[in-house]
């Protein structure tokens, strides 16, 4: 199996347990708190739709703009992305289990759409990403380890709906 292909069954794999997470999340319980205090559940569960489109923009980034990320990330323009990200996890339509899963599989899709193009020597072109901006993605990113960041990113956050859920 080529890296690539490895890839898509990691990212197809993480977008089956999205939708069993979501079918598993009464929706009574969206307006209820995660264990992450900043937001409900439902504002985690939208939060993570987020994840495939934002690591599809920084892929693009890193492949074909990097300069963009030494000279606009830094630990200024990072209080302005987190408090972005905060403004959109907090949902204001009302979130239903079908548009949670519409708005992930919409991103998936182009994720992997951007994959399928990719040569496998892209997958190891890199980045260094200042740690105000994600602390999980510290210091020298590369494509593959963005793309491996889609399914941490879940298991963090579904761990915090889970935690609350028991």
């Amino acid at each position: 199996m080529s890296l690539k292909e490895d890839l898509i069954t990691e990212l197809e794999s993480t977008r089956r347990e999205y939708h069993l997470l979501v079918e598993s999340v009464p929706e009574a319980t969206y307006r209820s708190p995660s264990a992450n205090p900043a937001w409900s559940i439902g504002d985690v569960l939208y939060h993570i739709t987020l994840g495939p489109p934002a690591v599809r923009v920084e892929i693009w980034i890193i492949l074909h703009a990097g300069w963009l990320f030494s000279t606009l990330l830094n630990n200024r323009t990072a209080g302005i992305f987190n408090w972005g990200n905060a403004l959109f996890a907090r949902h204001p339509k009302h979130i239903a289990p079908a548009s949670l899963t519409q708005a992930y599989d919409r991103g998936h899709a182009g994720l992997l759409a951007s994959l399928r193009k990719m040569r496998e020597d892209d997958l190891s072109k890199s980045i260094k990403y200042p740690e105000a901006f994600v602390g999980e993605l510290a210091g020298v990113v590369t494509v593959e380890r963005l793309l491996r960041y889609i399914r941490g990113h879940f298991e963090v956050h579904a761990g915090q709906i889970r935690g609350r859920l028991g």
